[in-house]
């Protein structure tokens, strides 16, 4: 079984929170007893969200950075106390396997990642440690992950916390909580699974609890693409965006699929790139194709994320070909499918 689920900080946390008015689908909260009022209310005020889909790997020992170093496509060794960083990890093709969140956490890493994704890059990741003094191991369970976004956020971490992580991939720490600034008013907090519940209620005397769904709608805002286990090794990096996002270091040397990811980069060999759209009919899913209405042959391109999004309907992350997102008309699933309507990348920039 799922060591999240069997955990007794976290199975009890998990039980609190359905005393508060949780609504659980599996390991995901899906509302808070209303999920119209907690959509509508996303754009408004900050909200907080329970991170029971995320999990962690943690990586130790003495050659633990030199591994990371050699198998991620950023540079770990610009990790400290006070930075994290998004990366990625690729086949030797340059396919994604995983996006992933990383940061230094005492003597060690811990990689974040979606849960459903955690004992396959794990057994992945032991093949490459040889006789490398590195240990691997599934640290879900000792964690709680609190996501937190929407306006004033900031000025609510500083008011709670005392200080705010300045700038995205920022990282503070007070007393038992690290905290990662991961865009505008949008953060994580980390925190012992045995003292969760206690930083859940004080956050809840000030934003309103939400979802995981609703969580998902801020990352597609912020636009931070997440690889699911629908869309592994189906994007090189640039094709999710992650270079621009600072996932992506094209000095520090090989890793899998470096020379491809490079080559990509260098030759401007990327016709792929990822884009915001809107949908308001069907719920799209990760891994469904988007075709054109003019071309009802080749998908053109293949949505990464989706929620439903505040005003109705659903908000997508999809990988598309540059001139066919150029060109519009594009569909969900089929060439006369729902039609997608194409939003700024970033909800800021709508504004």
């Amino acid at each position: 079984m799922d060591p999240a689920v069997t955990q007794p900080a976290v199975a009890s946390f998990e039980a609190e929170l359905r005393e508060r008015g949780a609504v659980l689908s599996g390991s995901q909260v899906l509302y808070f007893a209303d999920r119209d009022a907690e959509l509508a209310a996303l754009p408004q005020a900050p909200t907080i969200h329970p991170l029971f889909t995320e999990g962690l790997l943690r990586v130790s020992g003495m050659d633990a950075e030199a591994f990371l170093q050699g198998q991620l496509t950023n540079d770990v060794r610009e990790l400290d106390g006070n930075r994290s960083q998004l990366t990625a990890y690729c086949t030797p093709q340059g396919r994604m396997l995983a996006s992933l969140l990383a940061w230094r956490d005492g003597d060690g890493y811990l990689l974040q990642l979606p849960r459903e994704l955690c004992d396959g890059i794990r057994t992945r990741l032991q093949r490459y440690v040889l006789r490398a003094r590195v240990k691997l191991v599934d640290d879900t369970a000792s964690k709680s992950l609190i996501g937190m976004g929407g306006p004033g956020s900031t000025g609510l971490i500083r008011e709670l916390f005392g200080k705010a992580p300045p700038e995205s991939m920022a990282k503070v720490t007070v007393d038992n909580t690290t905290i990662i600034g991961l865009g505008l008013d949008l953060f994580e907090l980390v925190i012992d699974a045995s003292l969760a519940m206690s930083l859940w209620d004080r956050l809840a005397q000030h934003a309103r609890p939400a979802g995981t769904p609703a969580w998902q709608w801020r990352l597609i805002c912020a636009p931070i693409p997440v690889i699911t286990l629908a869309t592994q090794e189906q994007f090189v990096p640039q094709m999710a965006n992650l270079e621009q996002l600072g996932a992506v270091n094209f000095t520090k040397g090989c890793y899998p699929g470096q020379e491809i990811v490079a080559r990509s980069q260098y030759r401007g060999e990327v016709k792929r790139r990822l884009f915001r759209w809107h949908v308001e009919r069907e719920a799209p899913a990760p891994g469904q194709p988007i075709y054109s209405a003019e071309g009802p042959g080749q998908a053109v391109g293949v949505v990464v994320n989706a929620a439903s999004a505040p005003t109705g309907g659903h908000d997508i992350l999809a990988v598309v070909r540059i001139d066919q997102a150029e060109a519009g008309g594009l569909r969900l699933g089929k060439a006369d499918g729902p039609a997608l309507e194409r939003l700024p990348l970033r909800l800021s920039d709508a504004t």
